[in-house]
């Protein structure tokens, strides 16, 4: 970092004890940390290169509607930063809500830099989560041609594919959950995906014959599956000797019963094919969480 972003500011201690960059030393020395700083000053540390300030500006400007002007320093910043800064500016944003400026500094991170599977990853996830569907399918592409011996399906890559299906780009999430065949979660996605696209056939044959179509997994999604398709007969069938895990009963019970008034609307809306694709996924995903 320039010195000069530090020496005009010294440290202030209050009656809660040190500033928040002396009680967590990990972190660069900031004038973001200050209790009572302005707006210019902020403006003028970030232009020395106190990239810290970065997320105390955005939720000042975002408080009044002003979040435009923060396009001049992201396009500097994304030309100039150093690898270390981008990835500190990308988590910055990440802890702001600021989409849009982490999926401009990843970017600028894995084109400037040598980039792996992995940082291509967070890119493609960036991309699909504020709507730049095409730059992100090509980031994932990339990310599985670059190869990953230890992909975490959960971190990235479901990021990107649920932004892709909750924006309708069906063509595209399937291609890419087929991609991930030793992933229970893509494999659930991916067979109802099929059947919400009329091709319920496909999707079943794609459970049965699952390496782990035992698995009491496998059975709830191929359970799903058939329900969803009428064969109510065929879906009993399905259902374990023992019936389902305690954990899994609890969870639907507590779903027959859950109703608020405080409930927000979903996005998108509660018809949308997104939800019955990632339903077996967010069912499971409740019903067993710690």
């Amino acid at each position: 970092m320039d010195p000069r972003s530090v020496e005009p500011f010294p440290p202030t201690w209050t009656d809660d004890g040190p500033p928040a960059h002396d009680r967590f030393p990990a972190l660069p020395r900031s004038i973001a940390w200050e209790p009572d700083v302005d707006e210019p000053t902020l403006w003028r540390a970030l232009e020395w290169g106190d990239l810290e300030c970065w997320r105390r500006l955005v939720q000042i400007l975002r408080e009044q509607d002003r979040l435009a002007e923060l396009e001049p320093s992201r396009e500097r910043l994304a030309a100039t930063a150093s690898e270390k800064e981008l990835t500190r500016l990308v988590d910055l944003c990440s802890s702001s809500f600021d989409a849009v400026s982490g999926a401009r500094f990843q970017v600028a991170r894995v084109t400037r830099f040598p980039a792996d599977a992995v940082g291509m990853e967070r890119c493609a996830a960036l991309l699909a989560e504020v709507g730049s569907f095409d730059e992100a399918v090509a980031a994932q592409r990339e990310a599985l041609r670059l190869g990953n011996g230890a992909t975490y399906f959960r971190l990235w890559p479901e990021r990107t594919l649920r932004a892709l299906t909750r924006g309708g780009r069906f063509d595209d999430a399937e291609e890419l959950l087929r991609a991930y065949p030793g992933e229970m979660a893509a494999v659930f996605a991916l067979a109802l995906l099929l059947q919400v696209r009329g091709r319920t056939a496909e999707g079943e044959e794609l459970l049965r014959r699952h390496p782990a179509a035992d698995h009491f997994r496998v059975r709830y999604a191929l359970f799903t599956l058939l329900e969803r398709d009428g064969r109510h007969a065929e879906a009993a069938e399905v259902v374990p000797a023992e019936g389902w895990p305690l954990q899994m009963r609890r969870e639907a019970e507590r779903r027959a019963v859950e109703s608020s008034p405080f409930t927000l609307p979903r996005v998108p809306p509660d018809d949308h094919p997104h939800w019955a694709i990632w339903s077996v996924d967010d069912f499971l995903g409740r019903a067993f969480a710690v």
